[in-house]
């Protein structure tokens, strides 16, 4: 081989180990308890659902409440570290050790619970590495790829000095998921 072939052999190697930038700091993340509610919609190929949503995060303990627009079907989902249970609008209650084992097995959604607590305060999921992200003029996360999943934040709002999404898509081959937040409390 000539000379050429192998620059352009390690030109390519080194690519492929291209590492992301560093994350700058984010303020949300240093968040251990906070509340959100808001509105979201659910979309697969089949079916979409909306909601307005409650969430109130305290260390590792949350609950997150769904209402539909009608009042009609409620549901709320509670976990910790040990586990995690959904009582329905019939109070019928479930249990599993995962947030995304008990919403596949009662709701028959794939929705990353687990990771939407980083994804919804605007940084990535601690627990895994992102694949790509990109950002807005601000330096906040604008486009964000995770397990296999994609989160577009469309805007922010600034919550006692500290900027939150206000409005966010995550989906991916088969399911979106929008969420508009209208009031954070930190």
């Amino acid at each position: 081989m000539n000379l050429k072939k192998y620059f352009f052999i390690v030109i390519l190697l080194l690519s492929a180990c291209a590492q992301l930038p560093p994350l700058p700091p984010i303020p949300a993340s240093q968040l251990n308890s906070w509340r959100l509610t808001g509105r979201l919609a659910i979309l697969t190929g089949q079916d979409s659902w909306i909601a307005k949503i409650y969430w109130h995060q305290q260390g590792a303990a949350y609950q997150i409440r769904l209402n539909t627009p009608t009042g009609e079907g409620a549901l709320l989902i509670q976990g910790n570290k040990n586990g995690v249970m959904i009582r329905t609008a019939e109070q019928k209650t479930f249990a599993a050790a995962t947030p995304e084992e008990l919403i596949r097995k009662v709701l028959k959604l794939e929705i990353p619970v687990s990771n939407l607590q980083a994804w919804i305060r605007g940084f990535p999921d601690p627990n895994s590495s992102p694949e790509s992200y990109s950002f807005n003029q601000a330096r906040q996360l604008q486009y964000l790829r995770q397990a296999n999943w994609r989160i577009k934040y469309d805007s922010y709002m600034k919550v006692q000095g500290i900027y939150l999404p206000k409005q966010l898509v995550i989906e991916n081959t088969r399911f979106q998921l929008k969420i508009a937040i209208s009031h954070w409390n930190i």
